[in-house]
């Protein structure tokens, strides 16, 4: 049998150019549909934002829960800030508001490959013991300050909580961290559950 070369490179072709429009289009589906199912996680139960005190300096980390845990038991957290990288922000004053619990500066990654005109401060607390795992005292729809903080050279514009669908808040990212913000209560769900949700409130604006 004789075989046409022509056709059989052109059918070659067509199909590599197919493969090659069809595998990214399934690789972004997927990565939506993840983001989606991450979304829309019903164990999803604490909502986070920032926001400037009266006093025009203080930083406060409020968080916001959408249900009352049963039972009421607070095991880890952590919050990613993004900042302006142009301000140098320095962490000042770090103050938790929960008694029996301590949040730090965990980590940072300045100006990484993902947005290099940002930096990302991250908080944490783990190791509660005892009765300090109940003094958050969630209860539904209730706001509190969880911590606060200041920056050295005064108030930036411009700082946030780190959004869900940002480029840095990936894993693997350029800098091999996990930025991802996270809280973990047992009321919510299991331990190996986020029970973070999303964030609220608008980015920071100093007074002028």
């Amino acid at each position: 049998m004789k075989i046409n070369k022509k056709y059989t490179i052109g059918l070659f072709l067509c199909t590599a150019l197919s493969m090659a429009f069809t595998l990214p289009s399934q690789a972004a589906a997927k990565k939506a549909a993840a983001t989606e199912a991450k979304a829309e996680n019903p164990s999803a139960q604490l909502e986070y934002k920032l926001g400037l005190a009266e006093d025009g300096k203080t930083y406060q980390l409020w968080m916001k829960s959408l249900s009352t845990p049963k039972p009421d038991m607070s095991l880890t957290g952590q919050v990613t800030l993004k900042v302006p990288h142009d301000a140098s922000f320095q962490v000042a004053n770090l103050k938790s508001n929960i008694e029996g619990v301590t949040w730090v500066e965990a980590s940072r990654v300045d100006a990484p490959k993902e947005d290099a005109q940002a930096d990302y401060i991250s908080f944490s607390f783990v190791g509660l013991q005892g009765a300090s795992s109940r003094n958050y005292g969630w209860e539904k729809d209730k706001e509190q300050v969880i911590f606060s903080f200041e920056n050295k050279t005064g108030c930036v514009s411009g700082a946030a909580v780190m959004a869900n669908d940002d480029a840095f808040n990936a894993m693997p990212n350029s800098a091999n961290t996990n930025p991802g913000n996270q809280f973990t209560n047992l009321g919510w769900g299991s331990v190996n559950e986020n029970h973070y949700k999303g964030n609220y409130g608008e980015a920071i604006k100093c007074p002028k």
